[in-house]
């Protein structure tokens, strides 16, 4: 739950500061264009940015040398 709290906490600072060059910024307000509820593209936006997060986490671990 607190892991959820804290995913909400970004998607709001996302919806807040409106940066129009962040992919899950333009993935939310895609979703709020289409009519979805709160949850749905809340949810979705932060489904949306811990995949991007574990992508660039997964990239950089794999750059390390062994």
């Amino acid at each position: 739950s607190s892991l959820r709290k804290t995913l909400f906490q970004v998607m709001d600072c996302l919806i807040k500061t409106k940066p129009q060059d962040d992919p899950v910024y333009a993935f939310i307000d895609k979703k709020r264009a289409q009519g979805k509820p709160y949850y749905v593209y809340m949810t979705a936006g932060a489904n949306k940015f811990l995949r991007i997060y574990y992508g660039r986490v997964k990239e950089y671990l794999m750059s390390l040398p062994e």
